[in-house]
C-alpha cells in the first residue's frame, strides 16, 4: 500500500494533504482521512495527536497493552499487536483494516511530513 504526501494552497493558506491509491467504492481513502482528520485545528496543532497515536501503537506493539484505541473527530482506529481497523465514527460500517505496523508507519512518515517546511512542488511517496 502506497500513499502519498503533499502541500496544497489556499486562498490564503497552505496545508498538508494524504492520498492513497487504496480508497472505498466511494474513492475515498479511510486511511488519508483519518490523517486529515485536524478537528478543525491548524495541522501544527495535530502533531500532539499524531504523537499520541505512536505511543499508544507503540504500547500494542510492545505488550504494554493487548489493544488500544484512538480517534478525532470524525475517524479513529483500533489496534492490536497485528492488525488496527480504520472506521468513521459516524459510520461503523465504513472501515479499513491495515497491519499495526503500517498504521505506525504511516503516522510516523505523516508526522515527519507536518514538521517538514510546506513546499507546494514536494510530493513524498510512502510504500507501507
Amino acid at each position: 500500500m502506497k500513499i502519498s504526501f503533499s502541500w496544497k494552497r489556499d486562498v490564503d493558506s497552505i496545508y498538508p494533504v494524504c492520498s492513497s491509491i487504496t480508497e472505498n467504492n466511494d474513492d475515498k481513502s479511510i486511511l488519508s482521512s483519518l490523517l486529515m482528520d485536524d478537528g478543525g485545528l491548524s495541522y501544527n496543532d495535530t502533531i500532539p495527536w499524531v504523537e499520541e497515536g505512536i505511543k499508544r501503537i507503540n504500547s500494542v506493539l510492545t505488550s504494554e497493552c493487548a489493544s488500544f484505541d484512538w480517534d478525532r473527530e470524525r475517524w479513529g482506529a483500533e489496534f492490536t499487536i497485528e492488525n488496527a481497523q480504520i472506521y468513521s465514527l459516524l459510520d461503523d460500517s465504513y472501515f479499513q483494516i491495515l497491519t499495526t505496523q503500517q498504521l505506525k508507519n504511516a503516522l510516523v512518515e505523516w508526522k515527519l511530513f507536518l514538521e517538514s517546511t510546506p513546499n507546494i512542488e514536494n510530493i513524498i511517496e510512502v510504500d507501507l
